[in-house]
């Protein structure tokens, strides 16, 4: 769109970024918990753009939700404000709220909090699951049902009944709505849901990625107690596949019926998932 970025990156995760963007933005090292980058950064910029996201935490090696989402969102808010930039895009996550069971979701709704009384003229976005970007080597939620269909010897585990549904919206839905913000006033301290505009239970994502990879498994339903306690005692460990958090989330689903006004205000034409899961693998 024309407009000149700065990104603030972990040491030694620049590899992560495609060679084109690369020389396309400005690299600054940094931790979202730590301001000095921040200030350096933000001088002379008209917006940040927030995009925190812990799956796990791993806290005996300092990797928190408290720490990334809350904390690291309060720093880049305060050093924002010390800079002089008013304009402030937070990406949070569907189904964030008050009195939230998940930490992940209450760390982040703390941020959205903290964003919305800091006097910055913001917008945040509570993306679903994405979708779209498989092939680029990003884990997301598709990604991850691939991965468990190729590694999976011959049966492949599902938690619970696997009925619980899920709202994915494409990647390309949700970047094409953070650019246009930057420039689209009406937005100014607005929450959206983005979601896309099908809904799907595990059971039959997990049906579409194995049509798409040609990975045809059947399914060993996973007591849900006996994973949640499973998950108590190994969730802290990397090896484990899933965390009690997560696994919470699940049971409450990922849905909402506010998405549409996402896509009214930024007009942007929804991609369906049943029309474009081939194209991410």
């Amino acid at each position: 769109a024309g407009h000149s970025v700065s990104a603030l990156v972990r040491k030694g995760s620049e590899e992560k970024l495609p060679e084109e963007v690369k020389g396309k933005i400005a690299i600054i090292n940094g931790d979202v918990q730590a301001s000095d980058p921040h200030r350096a950064a933000l001088q002379g910029c008209e917006a940040v753009i927030n995009l925190p996201g812990l799956l796990r935490e791993f806290p005996g090696k300092g990797i928190t939700f408290e720490g990334v989402h809350y904390l690291g969102t309060k720093s880049l808010v305060d050093a924002a404000k010390n800079a002089g930039v008013t304009r402030f895009i937070q990406m949070s996550a569907l189904g964030v709220r008050d009195g939230a069971r998940a930490k992940y979701q209450e760390t982040k709704f703390r941020a959205e909090q903290y964003l919305t009384t800091s006097g910055l003229r913001w917008t945040i976005v509570r993306p679903s699951l994405m979708f779209g970007n498989e092939k680029e080597g990003f884990p997301n939620f598709m990604s991850v049902l691939r991965d468990l269909l190729a590694t999976a010897p011959f049966v492949v585990p599902v938690l619970g009944d696997g009925k619980y549904r899920f709202q994915p919206v494409a990647i390309q839905n949700v970047s094409e709505g953070f650019v246009k913000a930057l420039t689209n006033e009406s937005s100014i301290e607005k929450l959206y849901d983005v979601a896309g505009p099908d809904r799907y239970t595990y059971n039959e994502l997990l049906d579409m990625v194995a049509y798409v990879v040609r990975k045809h498994k059947a399914k060993i339903h996973q007591p849900m107690f006996a994973m949640k306690l499973m998950a108590s005692m190994l969730g802290g460990f990397k090896f484990f596949p899933v965390s009690r958090d997560q696994i919470t989330m699940l049971e409450e689903e990922n849905i909402s019926d506010r998405w549409k006004d996402y896509f009214d205000d930024f007009a942007i034409t929804p991609l369906r998932l049943v029309e474009n899961i081939h194209k991410g693998f």
